[in-house]
Parts: C-alpha cells; sequence; structure tokens
C-alpha cells in the first residue's frame, strides 16, 4: 500500500475510536445523571426522615413536659378539692354550733317568742358496743322502707321547697290517719359536688365534724327537743332516729325512720316518721349541670295511750312536730344551700 492510502486507513481508524470514545463518555455521562437523580431523592428521603424524627422527637419532649404540668396541676386540683371537703364539714360542724346557740339565746327571750325550737339534746346511743333493741327495729324498717322507694316516689307531685313551706297535710286510708308532704329542690351544682355535701349534712352527728371520706351510710340519733308554743307553754319530744344511704346507678337515696315520744302535756302520744330522698343529676337540657333533690315524708301517729280519740290533742302534737320539722327542714336546706356556693 502506498503512504496516502496506509495515512487513509490510519485517520478512519482514529475517526471511529474518537467515534466511540465520545459515545462512551456520553454514556457515562447518562448514567452519572441517573445516580445524581436518584442519590439527590434519596437525600431528600434521608432528610425529610429527619426532620420528622426531630419533630417527634421536640413533641415527645413537649409531651412530656405538658404532661409533668398537667400532673401537677391534677395533684393540686386533688388538694384542692380535698381542703374543700374539709372545709365544708368544718361548716357544717359550725353551723349546727352557732345554730343550738341561738337556740340557747331565744330560750332566754322565750317571753316574747312563739313556735321555736329552743332546745336540742343529744343522747348517747351506744351504738358501736351493740346497741339498743329499739334501735335495730328502726334500722331493719330502714331497710323495708328503702324496698319501697319507687313505688313512694313514682307518681308523686313535689312542690318547690323555696317556694311552698314545709307543711304536713293530713291523709286517710282506710282507718288509719297520716300526714305526709312532698318536697323538690334543684341545686346548680354537678352531681357529684351536690351529692357531697347533701352525704355530709345527712350523715353527720349535730356534735361531730368529720369528713366526706369518713362518712358511714348509717347515722343513729337520739336526742330531745323542746319547742317554745307561746310565752307560758312549751313542749317537749324524745327522739329515736337512724338513716341510711343507699349508692345506686345514677342517684343517691337516704331513707330516714324515726321515732318520736311527747313528754309533758303530750305524754302519751307518740309518731313514726318514715321520709324518703333521692338526689339525681338533672335530665333536662339547659346546658348547665343541675342536681335534683326530691323528698318525701310521712307521719302516722301511734300508740295513743290515754289520750286515744283526742283528735285535737293529736292534730296539735302534729302539728308542733310539722313547726319542728319545718325549722330543722329549712336549717338543712340552707346549710345544703350554702356548702355549694
Amino acid at each position: 500500500l502506498s503512504a496516502e492510502k496506509r495515512r487513509e486507513i490510519r485517520n478512519a481508524l482514529a475517526a471511529q475510536r474518537r467515534v466511540r470514545y465520545r459515545q462512551k463518555l456520553k454514556d457515562e455521562k447518562e448514567v452519572l445523571k441517573q445516580q445524581a437523580t436518584e442519590l439527590s431523592a434519596q437525600l431528600t428521603s434521608l432528610e425529610t426522615s429527619q426532620a420528622e424524627r426531630k419533630a417527634k422527637h421536640a413533641s415527645n419532649l413537649m409531651f412530656g413536659a405538658w404532661r409533668a404540668v398537667a400532673a401537677r396541676q391534677l395533684e393540686r386540683r386533688m388538694q384542692a378539692e380535698q381542703q374543700q371537703k374539709l372545709l365544708r364539714a368544718e361548716v357544717v360542724g359550725r353551723s349546727r354550733l352557732i345554730r343550738r346557740m341561738s337556740m340557747l339565746l331565744d330560750k332566754l327571750l322565750e317571753g316574747s317568742q312563739r313556735n321555736r325550737l329552743v332546745e336540742w339534746e343529744s343522747i348517747e346511743t351506744d351504738l358501736e358496743s351493740g346497741g339498743s333493741p329499739l334501735f335495730k327495729t328502726v334500722l331493719d324498717d330502714v331497710d323495708a322502707a328503702y324496698l319501697q322507694i319507687n313505688s313512694v316516689m313514682n307518681g308523686l307531685t313535689f312542690e318547690s321547697a323555696t317556694q311552698t313551706p314545709y307543711k304536713l297535710t293530713r291523709q286517710r286510708k282506710k282507718s288509719a290517719v297520716y300526714f305526709d308532704t312532698m318536697d323538690r329542690m334543684v341545686f346548680p351544682y354537678k352531681f357529684e359536688q351536690a351529692a357531697d355535701v347533701i352525704s355530709t349534712v345527712m350523715l353527720t352527728n349535730p356534735d361531730e365534724i368529720v369528713t366526706v371520706q369518713d362518712l358511714k351510710d348509717t347515722l343513729t340519733l337520739k336526742y330531745h327537743l323542746k319547742y317554745q308554743l307561746s310565752a307560758e307553754e312549751s313542749a317537749s319530744f324524745r327522739v329515736y332516729a337512724a338513716g341510711k344511704r343507699y349508692r345506686e346507678k345514677d342517684r343517691l337515696v337516704f331513707v330516714w325512720r324515726s321515732m318520736t315520744e311527747g313528754l309533758g302535756q303530750f305524754e302519751g302520744l307518740q309518731s313514726k316518721e318514715t321520709a324518703w330522698m333521692v338526689v339525681r343529676p338533672s335530665s333536662e337540657k339547659t346546658g348547665r349541670s343541675c342536681t335534683i333533690l326530691e323528698s318525701s315524708s310521712r307521719v302516722e301517729p301511734i300508740g295513743f295511750g290515754s289520750a286515744s280519740g283526742c283528735d285535737g290533742k293529736v292534730d296539735r302534737f302534729v302539728d308542733t312536730l310539722a313547726k319542728s320539722g319545718g325549722e330543722e327542714f329549712k336549717l338543712l336546706i340552707e346549710t345544703m344551700e350554702n356548702l355549694m356556693i
């Protein structure tokens, strides 16, 4: 081959090598661009994951701090509620002490007083050491009365205790004569708060101060009452009473049973009283929490003794009990309302 021909062949081979090299570079460039895209996507994913982990960690730290603050606030609230219950119990005791002192002051002025409860004397019941057969019987009667709660309360028309004064109405069923009253109160407070206050008022001895936690479901009382009828005339009673609290779903039930013996001019007259009380949340949709207290009381004169047949004396006996009960009921309602404020 001539030199010219050999040069042409070398140039052609060199051109082919350059073409292959450029193609190789182009292919490598495409591969690198694809890898760069994939790596960028991976980097973005890693950065996103890292940001999410940091945010989650910060959220956990914030949640932990919030939980610690919430725990401290809950503890303080529980302490405040406990302190409030202790103060309420003390107020109950103080208010009753003030009431009894007021009775003593009224007694000093009895010459100008009419129809006033002037004396209360509590008597030890000794229930802890076994109690008397009378109290055991009364407590059995309380349990029996509790079984009648629904039949007694259903269908009754309750009067507002804030608008209608406590009043016993004479009723007759066959040959039996009895006196009854129905009352209703609405407290603008949550059921739990109202139930605590009502339990404290209903289940504490006037001579004691106890907390809600220390309350027992049973209370027995024995006491003397003196009622000033006029400047020259007074009436005295001896009362044996027992009450129980029954916890039911969505309501609290109190049942009281008492035996009252007339003394002095009412010697020989007796009565037995049964009181049913239901405390429940209001079912009305008013936008605020309310608690309903409904009560029904029944007084039955019994064992007239030497006074048998004296309807006028019996009516006067019951009327005196009604006035005394009205004052006690009014005091209970005022105490409950004051403690719930």
